[in-house]
């Protein structure tokens, strides 16, 4: 069980496959989470179960959470998508009860033995060395595994770099880096071998440097907030040789970073300065959250589900955010409770808190011990700061993983509080033995699941892999062919058809033998269809359909979809802008006007030709009047 459950929590966060895969930094994670907790399920029974007032509070959270989960999903208007999950994270009904399985079998596997929760932190620390190290050199322009061009950003000189290591994006590589450096700093603390202190040290030293690179303020304010908490924790005990010691190392590295901040290779944190500057409030985020509070209020008791907030949110996104972000689409409230309560409901908001707060008791709890103290004090920090990081991004599976995990493990510092006589403890030995042959053989049906699930997901994703190989290659008619093992094998939630549609239809435009052409043309008008009616992002496929029946002359149903596309999305200047262009070909231009005045206004001012369009059609319009 130790093993297996190492090998989880490791592999989450190095597993990565771009050349294997088209969701290459999400599909691997989901699938070691799904395969790793249902071969783990029916061990989780093999051992004695604690039963401390705290590990009984936690495992009563988890059930709600899961409880609460489940009502969501089934009230959700898009059942499938909610059990399933999205394309950018795919954390849907059954990876999240995946998430608070692991969760429990950490925190039962290793309650009341520190040498196990000793040895998981050191999985923690150790696996994030390598995707430390490796955002360190996609900093440097080195990287064998993703095209630098995804994560650099803005024209020269003003470049800036945002490694995102082995997790897909700066902001959540920042955050799982803040559990690799207290986990490093667990090791230096509480272990007494030179070997494990050494490992620890070189964790906290790539973890910083890493953090450093990725010029993430969310994460760092994190990491500033753990350090801040861990000085209180030991303070008492802080001699003043250490003190000064830990101010001199902490003075050299701050040096240290000057030094290279200033140097050449620093130019590209520089220019993140700058953007930090003309950037002060953290981008969309105030208004983003206003807005998705008031979201979340229409469906407070249930929430809207499971990751079906890029659905639902464009109709409730404000003018003013639409003005200062037009071009921006927004995947999530970018704040983990703000999720749960958009997806859960005033339910998961609670529940969330309510499991934040019983980590934070823990540490009240705690034993007096110098090593359990010292174990505590730096896990305390470690939620401290990944609460701070995550009030500015949304969980992904590893993320959401680490956070629940140093929960579990602050939970199962705790001791076994329960007292049994004799004859209370045997009968107890014999109702769990009983209990754990069957909790294995109920486990089964649900490890069954998740397997199958964990399989459709990697087939599905490797044949889109494919069928986007083939469609690079100008190879048509063979990616038509492949995308239907795609459909065969896609499990519920994943959508891929207006991707496909849009990559199959570009692709179509250039083909040099129309035999290859003209049915690539149909199959994306046919995949444009599909995506109008259950894709994740409904706006953009509505809009997108429209330009099929533009194409084709076809002026009824092109104003249709651009309609549909605005009762998705109100205050999204794009369909207004293009309906008015519509409008004004059929003559209509009063309404033409009408639209390109709410275009020019929604866009803010951000691109020159949507106001063009508004004087264009204007200047049409006074014309017709003389």
């Amino acid at each position: 069980m130790g093993v297996l459950l190492s090998a989880i929590v490791a592999l989450l966060a190095l597993t990565l496959a771009p050349h294997l895969l088209f969701y290459f930094d999400i599909t691997p994670k989901i699938v070691v989470l799904l395969v790793g907790t249902a071969m783990a399920l029916p061990l989780a029974f093999g051992f004695v179960r604690a039963r401390s007032r705290e590990m009984r509070w936690f495992e009563l959270l988890l059930v709600a959470m899961a409880l609460s989960l489940i009502i969501s999903t089934l009230l959700s208007a898009d059942r499938a998508l909610s059990f399933g999950g999205s394309n950018w994270r795919r954390f849907g009904l059954l990876v999240q009860l995946s998430v608070l399985a692991l969760a429990w079998m950490v925190g039962q596997y290793t309650a009341s033995n520190p040498p196990r929760i000793r040895g998981l932190i050191a999985v923690m620390a150790l696996s994030g060395i390598p995707p430390a190290l490796y955002g360190i050199a996609q900093y440097f322009g080195w990287d064998p595994c993703i095209d630098p061009k995804l994560y650099h950003i803005g024209e020269a000189p003003f470049t800036i770099v945002r490694p995102p290591g082995t997790l897909g994006y700066v902001s959540y590589f920042a955050t799982y880096l803040l559990s690799v450096i207290f986990a490093g700093a667990a090791l230096v603390v509480a272990e007494q071998k030179v070997f494990w202190r050494l490992a620890g040290a070189v964790a906290v030293m790539a973890g910083c440097m890493a953090l450093f690179l990725t010029g993430t303020r969310a994460a760092m304010l994190g990491l500033l907030g753990g350090v801040c908490f861990l000085i209180l924790w030991f303070r008492p005990a802080m001699r003043a040789r250490v003190l000064g010691a830990v101010l001199a190392v902490a003075l050299a590295v701050a040096l240290g970073m000057a030094l290279f901040y200033f140097s050449p290779p620093g130019e590209l944190l520089r220019s993140r300065t700058r953007w930090f500057i003309e950037d002060p409030h953290g981008g969309a985020r105030p208004l983003l959250w206003r807005d998705s509070v008031r979201m979340s209020a229409v469906h407070w008791a249930s929430g809207w589900g499971p990751e079906t907030f890029s659905i639902y949110f464009p109709r409730y996104q404000s003018a003013d955010l639409a003005r200062a972000y037009p071009e921006f689409y927004q995947e999530s409230p970018h704040n983990i409770f703000l999720d749960a309560f958009s997806t859960q409901g005033a339910p998961g908001l609670v529940l969330l808190a309510a499991m934040t707060a019983l980590g934070f008791y823990c540490l009240r709890r705690l034993r007096p011990e110098p090593a359990i103290a010292a174990l505590g004090g730096v896990l305390g920090a470690a939620l401290v700061a990944i609460l701070i990081s995550q009030q500015f991004t949304s969980f992904i599976v590893p993320t959401a993983v680490y956070f629940y995990l140093t929960i579990a493990l602050l939970v199962a510092l705790l001791p076994n509080s329960d007292r049994e006589a004799p004859e209370q403890s045997r009968d107890r030995e014999r109702a769990d033995s009983r209990m754990r042959i069957a909790g294995t053989f109920s486990m089964l049906p649900m490890s069954l699941l998740l397997i199958v699930f964990a399989v459709q997901l990697f087939v599905a994703d490797r044949s889109l892999a494919k069928v986007d190989r083939l469609i690079r290659d100008s190879k048509l008619v063979q990616a038509m062919r492949a995308y239907q093992n795609v459909e065969i094998w896609a499990p519920p939630g994943m959508r891929t058809e207006l991707w496909y549609s849009r990559a199959i239809t570009a692709a179509s435009s250039t083909a040099k033998d129309p035999r290859e052409g003209v049915p690539a043309w149909h199959e994306g008008f046919g995949a444009a269809k599909q995506a109008a009616e259950n894709s994740e992002e409904r706006q953009n496929a509505w809009y997108s359909l429209s330009s099929f029946y533009g194409r084709q002359n076809d002026f009824a149903h092109t104003e249709q979809c651009l309609r549909e596309a605005i009762s998705f999305a109100p205050n999204w200047f794009k369909p207004h802008w293009v309906l008015a262009q519509v409008l004004r070909l059929a003559g209509r231009l009063e309404e033409a006007r009408a639209e390109a005045s709410l275009a020019a206004d929604l866009d803010g001012g951000k691109n020159a030709e949507v106001t063009q369009t508004l004087g264009e059609i204007s200047a049409a319009l006074n014309i017709s009047k003389k």
